[in-house]
C-alpha cells in the first residue's frame, strides 16, 4: 500500500529491510577488534595434516600475543620440501598474513584481513603475484579449510586440515 509518507509497496520495503539488515550485518562481523580475531586465529596452533589425495603438512606456533608463525610443506619420497613459510602478524588496527618468500625470490606477500564472517578469515592483496586472496575457514577446533586463490577467485589451491599428532 503506498501512501505519501512511505511511497513504497510491500516487495520494495521487504527489500529496503532485507538490505538494511545485511549491511548492519557486515558492518558488525568486519568490525570485529583485531584483538579478537587474533584470538581466534591462535586456533591454528599445532599441527596439522590434509585429508585429501595430495597430502600437505602445516605446523603453526604462537609466539606472542601479536605473532603466530607456521609452515606448510608435502612429503616427497624421502625428500621433504618445504612449500611456504607464513606469519600472521596482529598490528594495532589490523591482522596480516604474510608468505616469507626464500630467499631468491622477492622479499615477502602481505595480505590485509579483509573480511571475516563465522569462522572464516579472507585476506587479500590484489598486488601480489600469486596468491592474491587467503581464506582460513574454521569448520571446528580441529578442522579448518586453507585456500589460496587469484582476486576472482580462480585458480584456487584448497587444502582441508586436520588437527594431527605425530
Amino acid at each position: 500500500m503506498n501512501n505519501k509518507y512511505f511511497p513504497f509497496n510491500s516487495m520494495q520495503r521487504l527489500f529496503l529491510n532485507l538490505t538494511s539488515l545485511v549491511f548492519i550485518l557486515s558492518f558488525l562481523v568486519c568490525s570485529t577488534p583485531p584483538k579478537k580475531v587474533f584470538e581466534t586465529l591462535k586456533q591454528l596452533e599445532g599441527n596439522w595434516k590434509s585429508t585429501g589425495s595430495v597430502i600437505v603438512y602445516e605446523s603453526w606456533a604462537v609466539e606472542n600475543d601479536s605473532l603466530l608463525t607456521g609452515y606448510q610443506f608435502s612429503n616427497r619420497g624421502e625428500n621433504q620440501l618445504v612449500l611456504e613459510r607464513y606469519r600472521i602478524e596482529r598490528k594495532k588496527d589490523s591482522i596480516l598474513f604474510v608468505i616469507l618468500r626464500p630467499e631468491k625470490a622477492v622479499g615477502e606477500d602481505k595480505f590485509p584481513l579483509v573480511k571475516t564472517w563465522f569462522g572464516t578469515f579472507t585476506f587479500e592483496n590484489p598486488n601480489a603475484a600469486y596468491p592474491n586472496r587467503i581464506l582460513i575457514d574454521f569448520e571446528n577446533d580441529s578442522t579448518f579449510v586453507f585456500r589460496k586463490e587469484n582476486i576472482r577467485g580462480k585458480k584456487s589451491i584448497e587444502f582441508e586440515m586436520k588437527k594431527w599428532k605425530e
